[in-house]
């Protein structure tokens, strides 16, 4: 008597192998657009229009620290914060991590030269914690201004960071030598 070998049922093998298709399809022939976007700002240089004192720095905001902050003067509107990417950049993400003193009426800015400046967000609306913001702009500079507080402090932000796409590698912060 011969015995025929039982076939697994087609589903069996069907589902697994067109699951794995899909996902690898997803992996492999992803445009480039939809890749995630890089954080561009933490360790960049920074300025500001002000800050509470030298413990406060600018650069605080982009450290990478959610312990450290920058912090304006108390009780001064307009007041700025700004990042150079150090080369022109697709911004399509700004996250704002505010301490308690925050922008209640700010806008999210880019620029190719640091003088001349696009509203790329604006809110009136601002409540403190965690902006996340999809946004589109370019440039090389990106720039919180704000022009109204949420308390009688100034503003202060943990972290601002900044996403986006940029050819190439960012050119150096320049060293001083003594």
């Amino acid at each position: 008597m011969h015995v025929r070998p039982r076939l697994r049922h087609p589903s069996t093998i069907l589902v697994p192998a067109l699951a794995s298709a899909l996902i690898a399809s997803v992996f492999v022939l992803a445009p480039p657009g939809f890749a995630a976007d890089s954080l561009l700002s933490q360790g960049r240089p920074a300025t500001a229009s002000s800050s509470e004192d030298s413990t406060l720095a600018p650069a605080k905001a982009f450290d990478g620290s959610g312990s450290t902050r920058w912090a304006s003067v108390e009780g001064h509107d307009p007041e700025w914060l700004r990042v150079d990417l150090g080369q022109s950049a697709t911004i399509s993400r700004v996250k704002l991590t505010w301490e308690a003193a925050y922008g209640k009426a700010y806008r999210i800015q880019t620029s190719a030269d640091g003088s001349a400046w696009t509203d790329v967000y604006s809110t009136t609306a601002g409540d403190g914690a965690v902006d996340d913001l999809t946004l589109s702009g370019t440039g090389r500079y990106v720039r919180l201004y704000g022009t109204a507080r949420g308390t009688a402090y100034g503003y202060s932000l943990y972290e601002m960071e900044v996403y986006g796409s940029a050819g190439g590698n960012p050119s150096p912060t320049p060293t001083v030598t003594p």
